[in-house]
């Protein structure tokens, strides 16, 4: 799991070890539509048929990390 969390908090920008699995993405700044979009892209080299209405149901990190 640390290894997604640290996948995650790389391609947010977000300070490392700042991100845990209970983060609510909705309190992050950096998490907007441009986001979603740029996870979709890095996560395509690890799960190539994750959507971008995926990410968008997402609520917490650790939703994130489970489809990693």
């Amino acid at each position: 799991m640390k290894e997604k969390l640290e996948f995650v908090e790389k391609v947010l920008k977000a300070k490392p070890g700042t991100l845990t699995e209970d983060t609510p993405l909705n309190t992050l700044p950096m998490w907007d539509s441009l986001a979603m979009l740029n996870l979709q892209i890095e996560m395509t080299a690890l799960k190539p048929d994750v959507q971008f209405d995926d990410l968008y149901m997402c609520d917490t990190v650790g939703d994130i990390c489970k489809m990693i």
